[in-house]
């Protein structure tokens, strides 16, 4: 472990050091040029771009970040140990407790997410969701108590990724809550993508990937570079006995396309399923946040996803023959969710709040 620690350190430092250039990742004039184009012609762009600050620099640091997270990457893929010992379980259930869409009009949505995973041993909460209000009791809590879910029952809480509407809130910097308090969570296991901290708590941050009980582990965080900001995320797997692995998404962040080619890497084959945030906003109208499309990683935000994009991601998961998929509202849009819906037919899974997700039966 330290040893990887301390590769992935040399070679994220490696280009500022040992570069004869004083900014090797400097904007050539193309590139330049293509900036102040895309600005001209986006006025919505040209406005996020001004209160992020220098538009050079933040594609600069973008370039930086692409480098760094490639290599960590490579690295990574190339030395993480497959899973040998992570056992199978053969319930497997996921409760969507907050998300954007309901099941019925008594349940709260919110532009966020969190889950409920219950296996033979473990339940398991992944995410905390927005609480965009501030609200206490949180939409959270609230969905949870008209779902008859107790705090109690909860094993341990997952953190995907630090973002917002992932860890309950902007507000909340370096930790989480469920509430617009930090509830009390008495000796409840934490695992979070990035060093966290908690009253009364000592939350465990691993970049690599983690049995959390058996059949249930973290498949490693993953750097995720995005031009206004990059994050890095991790997702959850399952493995569900006489079906296969089981991936839960909290963002995407991290694209569908590494997170099956983690689960080959630590499992040996494809995922059975993928369910949770893809992070795949094609289009601003509706009920988007106007800005998401240009959070896409590994992109450019004036090379934002076409229809071909998903298009491509469909015939991905096609090809590694995943048997079920759902997407969450959260992140998506509509029409992105209705080409996964016709592409996949039955083998597709609605994600609203108070619907219960399980395996189908058969092969």
């Amino acid at each position: 472990m330290k040893r990887i620690l301390c590769l992935v350190v040399m070679a994220v430092l490696l280009p500022a050091t040992s570069s004869s250039q004083a900014n090797p990742y400097a904007l050539s004039q193309s590139e330049r040029d293509q900036l102040q184009k895309a600005l001209r012609a986006d006025t919505l762009l040209a406005q996020w771009a001004s209160k992020a600050g220098d538009p050079v620099k933040q594609y600069e640091g973008f370039k930086r970040d692409l480098w760094r997270s490639d290599s960590a990457w490579n690295y990574d893929q190339e030395h993480v140990k497959p899973f040998t010992d992570l056992g199978a379980t053969r319930k497997f259930e996921l409760l969507p407790l907050i998300d954007h869409f309901t099941s019925d009009d008594s349940l709260l949505g919110e532009s966020g997410v969190s889950y409920l995973i219950r296996t033979d041993d473990a339940t398991i909460l992944f995410d905390v969701g927005l609480n965009e209000k501030d609200a206490d009791p949180s939409p959270l809590l609230k969905n949870m108590k008209r779902l008859g879910v107790r705090l109690e029952e909860i094993d341990g809480i997952v953190i995907s990724h630090p973002h917002g509407d992932h860890i309950g809130g902007s507000a909340w910097e370096n930790t989480f809550s469920l509430s617009s308090r930090q509830l009390d969570l008495h000796e409840m296991k934490v695992l979070t993508p990035i060093p966290m901290t908690y009253p009364g708590l000592k939350p465990v941050c691993s970049r690599e990937p983690i049995k959390i009980a058996k059949g249930v582990a973290t498949i490693g965080i993953i750097a995720c570079p995005l031009f206004f900001g990059s994050t890095v995320e991790q997702a959850l797997a399952i493995n569900v006995e006489d079906r296969g692995i089981v991936i839960v998404s909290g963002c995407g962040h991290q694209t569908v396309g590494k997170m099956v080619e983690r689960a080959e890497r630590l499992f040996g084959a494809p995922p059975y399923a993928i369910l949770g945030g893809f992070h795949l906003p094609m289009t601003e109208g509706g009920r988007l946040n106007p800005y998401i499309k240009y959070y896409v990683t590994g992109r450019l935000p004036w090379n934002s996803l076409k229809p071909a994009d998903i298009a491509g991601i469909i015939d991905l998961l096609k090809q590694k023959n995943v048997r079920l998929v759902g997407i969450s509202g959260h992140d998506s849009c509509d029409s992105t969710i209705a080409r996964f819906k016709q592409a996949f037919g039955n083998s597709y899974v609605d994600i609203a709040v108070g619907k219960k997700i399980t395996l189908p039966q058969g092969g």
